[in-house]
């Protein structure tokens, strides 16, 4: 016991050396996960970290690396479940200069890993160019999207991305073709490692307001039909298995509704576990283990998260 109290002692000198020598760069102490995530669920982090550029991005990286204290970068939380005893490390965010959008030429768009999905597509629209509106409504940002290959209605992300400037673990920040990154359902090869999506371009599509507006209007009005917006979730909690959907093999065993404390399956999309309110992470945690282990053992398949829990 007084070994890890030794430890805990440790890792806050670490941060607040942490703090001190990142003085220029805007930063809080323990942020409270609750209020940064869709779930809304989580207890607090060490420290948060706004930067708006590559330089403090490395320079906060490195410390984390030298002190030897996790980090992980955050979007607008979707798609994660942090502990209720909060992440051990340290959050980033990416603002600034890393959360702005670019018109090029022929097409294309440039937009920075920080900037949210909702804003890239009114970027789009700006600029009279589609393709990207099969996203509105996703609560990420443009760099956990290209990492996750995000998709929705049959689109995905990594079908519109035409390069990434990424900086990875021991290196300065590279661009990376489209052919370089292994987009599949879910997931990409930078998921591996360190890495950290700076920039995105995209190759869009010529499109009228008009067009882009009422493929909007269809893919709301389908999402509100289909998911429970009126609580906070983080999306899909599995991934859909080769060839079948997580949500049917679950509705299709009776789970749809199963509640513990305030953490429910959605009575509306079994594949979304809410939060009523209140909801702690060990219960949303222990019901995805449980519809993992029954759909195994009367199914046969195994369900892959698709959120990621951060402990």
């Amino acid at each position: 016991m007084e070994g890890r109290s030794d430890a805990c002692r440790e890792k806050q000198r670490s941060v607040e050396e942490l703090l001190r020598l990142c003085s220029g760069i805007r930063w809080f102490r323990n942020p409270d996960m609750k209020a940064l995530t869709t779930w809304r669920i989580g207890g607090r982090a060490l420290a948060l970290f706004d930067v708006v550029n590559e330089e403090e991005l490395v320079t906060v990286l490195s410390l984390c690396r030298e002190f030897e204290i996790p980090w992980r970068i955050l979007g607008r939380g979707s798609n994660i479940l942090v502990s209720d005893r909060g992440f051990p490390g340290v959050v980033v965010r990416l603002v600034g200069r890393l959360a702005e959008c670019r018109l090029l030429e022929g097409n294309r768009v440039e937009v920075g890993g920080g900037v949210t999905l909702g804003r890239f597509i009114c970027f789009a629209i700006e600029q009279g160019l589609g393709g990207c509106e099969f996203l509105v409504g996703v609560p990420g940002t443009v760099g956990g999207a290209v990492v996750l290959n995000a998709g929705c209605f049959g689109g995905e992300v990594g079908k519109l991305v035409e390069r990434v400037l990424v900086w990875e673990r021991g290196s300065y920040s590279t661009w990376k073709e489209k052919e370089e990154l292994s987009f599949s359902y879910r997931t990409s090869n930078l998921r591996k490692g360190e890495a950290v999506v700076l920039k995105v371009v995209f190759r869009l599509s010529p499109e009228s307001r008009e067009s882009s507006e009422e493929r909007i209007r269809r893919f709301s009005l389908l999402r509100r039909r289909s998911q429970p917006l009126d609580f906070p979730s983080a999306g899909s909690v599995f991934r859909n298995p080769p060839g079948d959907h997580a949500a049917r093999l679950i509705e299709r065993l009776g789970l749809k509704g199963l509640r513990l404390g305030q953490a429910q399956i959605s009575p509306k999309h079994s594949n979304f576990i809410v939060n009523l309110g209140g909801a702690m992470a060990w219960q949303v945690e222990y019901l995805m283990e449980w519809v993992r282990r029954e759909v195994f053992r009367q199914t046969g398949v195994w369900l892959e998260n698709e959120v990621e829990l951060w402990k």
